[in-house]
């Protein structure tokens, strides 16, 4: 048997080892699933080291003229969601989510058990936007890979 020629093996082992980690880590993340679209949500998602490309939606104030979208920042953790704003007004939403955990995570806009609008995966130092008109009421911002929100990563909204 001849000897292995590890210059020129050596490379293709790496790369070939390198290809099946990227692969099984794409099989074991977490899915879910998208409740149709919704004209009032957008979502662009991005890593920290891209450059921002937001998205935006123009939305109707109660004038009938349109509006700017306020921005807000979510903070999501293992497993824990946070906003930089308490109290949420009527209006048209553009959400920063930024993801500080280990683990990836997503947010969703829920309300009256109805999802309004998500963002895609985000990896751990990753972040994405989100934009979404907020009418006055109740909302659960929430993960929803796996078994997040059960484990406590949802935050209780009301907007007035």
């Amino acid at each position: 048997m001849p000897p292995i020629r590890f210059h020129r093996t050596l490379p293709r082992l790496v790369t070939a080892a390198t290809l099946l980690a990227l692969g099984m880590g794409g099989l074991t993340a977490c899915g879910g699933s998208s409740s149709g679209s919704d004209s009032a949500a957008s979502t662009t998602s991005e890593s920290s080291a891209s450059t921002s490309a937001e998205t935006s939606a123009a939305a109707s104030s109660s004038s009938g003229g349109a509006a700017e979208a306020q921005t807000i920042t979510a903070t999501e953790a293992d497993f824990s969601i946070s906003l930089d704003e308490d109290h949420l007004k009527a209006g048209s939403y553009t959400i920063t989510v930024v993801n500080s955990g280990s683990a990836t995570h997503d947010l969703a806009v829920e309300e009256n058990g109805t999802t309004k609008a998500k963002t895609d995966k985000i990896g751990p130092g990753q972040k994405a936007t989100l934009t979404v008109d907020l009418a006055a009421g109740d909302y659960v911002f929430y993960c929803s890979v796996g078994n997040h929100r059960a484990m406590g990563m949802e935050k209780k909204v009301t907007v007035s």
